[in-house]
């Protein structure tokens, strides 16, 4: 092999321990056949076919980056599976004789599809349960599988996902330990967002509760630029006077108003394609009207009068600001009323009996 083909090697495997490997002895590299051998238990393969780049690299990481001794980690080993024999690519050992299986690492070509990937985990498991290894890494070399191995549950392959597999003799590391664990539970978390985001009582909440934001905050801007000639009117200026008005009066009319729209709104827009038939009844439409209205008043209450006052109006830059700040705080409480009033069950006529 010429120098250049050794550097497009190098390049095309990109490992920052291969020359570290060479140098330890863990490896060898035949640059006239272009075979690799791992020289621990001295087997022997071609680096011509891509999978054995992504294996040669992976063999490295399990010992530089998992920190396994080169003589417990081995390379294409038969494993009985019933009537017949197959090949895990890796395996770690917990000891030198290869008694105690821990780690089996399945390696495929890069750019493989997700499918066969994922048939490749199952194969993993599948050495994993004939061997009784604790942990199954598969890799392409550009994306990561990594899992735990549940005996009771060996079907498992959602809930004992891991961030990364555990260091020689390192599964019960504190760290690894909390690091599995907070990796479980934000995976929990995302998972239940994402199952959430194409729910289409989701959907039809979220529809709902972004026409009522977006009622309330044009309206908002209206009567905010219109905001002196409404005061100038005789009818509004008296009640200023007389029953001492405040923006609190003008946020609660515009909240109430925003409501009754969406609500007679839900009878047109049934043409979007999130929503279908599912428009508001009228049930729902009283029981939205009475609860949303709920918030409103205790946000009004929870805002002191000196937010609602003339001078505090004029301080503001964003004048909507005053009004939307309020609004925006009871909008989720707002989401959840409207999803749990749609989440009701709905009456079902009765079959007249013949």
């Amino acid at each position: 092999m010429s120098s250049q083909e050794i550097i497009f090697t190098k390049t095309h495997i990109q490992m920052k321990w291969l020359s570290k490997g060479l140098k330890d002895k863990v490896i060898k590299i035949n640059k006239r056949t272009n075979e690799v051998t791992y020289l621990p238990h001295q087997k022997t393969r071609s680096l011509n076919n891509p999978e054995e780049k992504v294996q040669l690299e992976t063999f490295l990481k399990v010992i530089y980056e998992l920190g396994y001794p080169a003589s417990h980690v081995r390379v294409c080993v038969p494993v009985k599976m019933g009537s017949s024999t197959k090949e895990a690519d890796i395996i770690g050992y917990n000891d030198e004789e290869g008694l105690e299986p821990t780690l089996i690492v399945e390696c495929k070509k890069k750019g493989v599809s997700r499918n066969v990937l994922m048939q490749a985990v199952h194969q993993g498991f599948s050495y994993a349960a004939a061997l009784m290894a604790h942990y199954v890494w598969t890799t392409d070399g550009a994306n990561d599988y990594y899992h735990e191995v549940l005996p009771h549950k060996i079907g498992e392959r959602e809930k004992n996902v891991l961030p990364s597999v555990p260091k020689f003799n390192g599964k019960n590391s504190f760290f690894f330990k909390i690091r599995k664990r907070f990796f479980r539970s934000t995976k929990d978390i995302f998972s239940f967002i994402g199952k959430s985001l194409k729910n289409t009582l989701f959907i039809h909440s979220l529809i709902y509760i972004s026409f009522l934001f977006i009622t309330f905050f044009g309206s908002s801007k209206l009567l905010f630029i219109n905001i002196n000639k409404i005061l100038a009117t005789p009818i509004v200026e008296k009640m200023w006077y007389t029953f001492k008005m405040d923006f609190s009066w003008f946020y609660v009319s515009l909240s109430f108003l925003s409501i009754l729209f969406i609500i007679t709104l839900s009878n047109i827009i049934s043409f979007f394609p999130a929503l279908g038939n599912n428009r508001l009844k009228w049930r729902q439409k009283l029981l939205i009207t009475f609860f949303m209205t709920i918030p409103i008043w205790v946000t009004v209450k929870f805002f002191s009068k000196a937010w609602w006052n003339w001078d505090h109006y004029l301080r503001l830059g964003e004048k909507t600001w005053m009004f939307l700040q309020p609004h925006l705080l009871i909008l989720p409480v707002q989401f959840i009323i409207i999803a749990g009033i749609l989440a009701l069950p709905k009456k079902t006529k009765r079959r007249k009996r013949k």
